[in-house]
């Protein structure tokens, strides 16, 4: 953009502004072998059902008093195995996508706490419009979890393993390497519905009205992934934020309740 000012000679000068750095897309690169052998690992675990031979290891069940515990030590090994793998390969795109901060700062980490809002009260609309709130058994598990496992614990497996691990399937793999070659769109329509299905294998049950949650929060991540410009880490962050509170509201807010 041109701008025209005088000089001191009194003739008008043509300045050129400086022009606005555009936001980078940061996104992954192609497949490589190891994406492929940490979607198999993913899915022999959580879709399958591998993760529940940890059980049969001669002396793990006695380890935990309680089944619930029991069940719990199953997914700190190995969502520990599974951030692991993630954060070695993708510990350069989370890194660097960490840039995505120096382009509309402030409006970014705004929109980490508004994005949550936002899934919330989307949620709470669409439930109100269509029926009763009904929890997913996942999230019944967590609260009855509250009770046995201390927050710290908790918090290290549910908001700083569990969404790393998610993000990097689910955004990272399906949106920022699938969309290579398959339009980014179609791919984010993909993780949107993979993501909302995954927490409720092996749950036995499936209510409509308790999908909504997984459905909205996977939107919200994924328009914060795409328009981020394909940033891992501050879909990552989102994820991280939004388990976080609800994990501190389980542990303060709903005992109180219960009382």
């Amino acid at each position: 953009m041109h701008q025209n000012r005088t000089n001191s000679y009194g003739s008008q000068a043509q300045y050129m502004l400086p022009r606005r750095l555009k936001q980078p897309d940061f996104g992954p690169g192609k497949f490589v072998w190891g994406d492929f052998a940490a979607v198999a690992l993913y899915a022999l675990i959580f879709v399958v059902g591998g993760a529940a031979l940890l059980l049969l290891v001669p002396g793990f069940r006695g380890m935990f008093p309680s089944d619930n515990l029991a069940i719990f030590g199953v997914n700190l090994v190995v969502y520990a195995f599974m951030f692991t793998i993630a954060m070695l390969l993708a510990r350069h795109d989370l890194w660097s996508s960490f840039k995505t901060f120096q382009w509309n700062p402030w409006a970014k980490v705004m929109l980490i706490p508004g994005g949550w809002f936002a899934s919330l009260m989307l949620t709470a609309t669409i439930i109100s419009t269509l029926g009763e709130p009904v929890k997913s058994e996942n999230q019944l598990a967590i609260e009855g979890l509250t009770t046995e496992v201390p927050f710290l614990t908790m918090f290290v497996v549910t908001a700083i393993m569990g969404p790393l691990v998610e993000e990097f399937i689910f955004r990272h793999l399906l949106i920022g390497k699938l969309s290579r070659y398959i339009n980014k769109w179609v791919c984010a329509l993909i993780s949107i519905a993979l993501f909302a299905g995954m927490h409720f294998i092996g749950s036995g049950t499936f209510e409509w009205v308790s999908v909504i949650p997984y459905l909205t929060l996977g939107t919200v991540i994924t328009l914060a992934y795409i328009l981020s410009g394909k940033s891992l880490a501050y879909s990552y962050v989102l994820h991280f934020f939004n388990n976080a509170v609800a994990l501190i509201i389980s542990y303060t807010v709903l005992p109180l309740m219960a009382s």
